[in-house]
């Protein structure tokens, strides 16, 4: 799960990393006099060559000519000039399993740069002084305020789920540091984890589904790709022809079975939904309804297998409201085709 840049920093600032003084638009009205940049909120990178990261002293303008880009979200930031600019980032190394620090020069052009220095630093001992040394006489910075930025991100990684925690351009300015930018993406299975103390944050969380729209008109929802593809090889198989995979994932609540369903019921090729789920951190309770909620605002046949966590609870308001439940997948594929 990709993070705005906003919600990146505050994780930054939650592991003691410091950032500019800013503000997110909407709401707030009240715009500081003088120099600010303005930034675009979107989840895709090179804002900076498109423009939709700008220096101004009249950022309302410059908000009005992004929102003709069709940008809605913007965080007004405090204008830091500065020495030198750095990128700082840390990650798991795919060789040895243990995080890695990456350091080069910052900016737009740091993929081009090629110029990037790695530090493997195992989770038995940590970030150690004798680490950000080196890369404070790089900086020019003070070694102490670069121990906590490389212990920063190194902490997401660790305890906040962080497949990557990113500073570029990562700003010295008269020997210090202040992160003027954020990239943090948070590896999905870690949310059933760390889902909670991320929202308490004030980072909005959505659990992904793995979706990809097919040629059929029969929709398939699952929980976990090896049983979605399973139930749509079944659904071949009989003689249907699957419009879907869609994985709603393990752990999946009430809020997100009802955004999934939604995606399948509302593609207007579905004729009718087949629905096959076992519970294990997924509660059968919470998936009913969530199915039900989809079915108030899209009423398509739905057939559903529902087995594990909490399944007569959910096997039992499904029932209340109308929908057939399964013990037998070939009888509801049967049944569903049939219909």
């Amino acid at each position: 799960m990709k993070l705005y840049e906003y919600e990146g920093k505050i994780l930054f600032r939650k592991v003691g990393i410091k950032t500019p003084s800013s503000f997110l638009v909407p709401p707030s009205k009240n715009f500081p006099q003088g120099k600010v940049v303005v930034k675009a909120q979107i989840l895709e990178g090179g804002r900076g060559k498109r423009g939709l990261v700008k220096v101004t002293e009249n950022p309302l303008e410059v908000m009005e000519q992004m929102r003709k880009d069709g940008i809605e979200k913007f965080l007004v930031e405090e204008y830091v000039p500065h020495e030198y600019e750095f990128y700082l980032s840390c990650m798991i190394d795919r060789d040895s399993q243990e995080p890695m620090l990456a350091i080069g020069k910052g900016g737009i052009n740091v993929e081009e740069e090629g110029d990037i220095r790695t530090r493997v630093i195992p989770m038995e001992r940590g970030v150690r002084s004798f680490d950000a040394l080196e890369v404070s006489k790089l900086m020019k910075a003070n070694p102490e305020e670069v121990l906590v930025v490389m212990r920063g991100l190194y902490e997401l990684v660790l305890n906040y789920g962080a497949e990557l925690a990113e500073i570029n351009p990562l700003a010295v300015k008269d020997g210090s540091l202040i992160a003027l930018d954020s990239k943090v993406i948070i590896e999905d299975n870690s949310l059933i984890r760390i889902g909670e103390t991320l929202k308490s944050l004030g980072i909005h969380v959505e659990r992904p589904s793995a979706y990809v729209e097919l040629d059929g008109d029969i929709g398939i929802v699952g929980n976990g790709a090896g049983l979605t593809m399973a139930t749509m090889d079944m659904v071949k198989i009989a003689g249907g022809s699957p419009a879907d995979f869609l994985d709603v994932g393990g752990g999946a609540d009430r809020n997100h079975v009802k955004e999934s369903m939604l995606k399948v019921l509302s593609n207007p090729k579905v004729k009718k939904v087949i629905a096959n789920i076992y519970g294990g951190i997924t509660r059968c309770d919470e998936v009913a309804l969530g199915v039900v909620d989809a079915l108030k605002e899209v009423n398509k046949p739905v057939y559903i297998r529902l087995s594990g966590t909490n399944e007569e609870q959910g096997k039992k308001i499904l029932e209340e409201n109308g929908v057939k439940v399964y013990d037998y997948v070939p009888q509801m594929i049967g049944d569903a085709l049939r219909s």
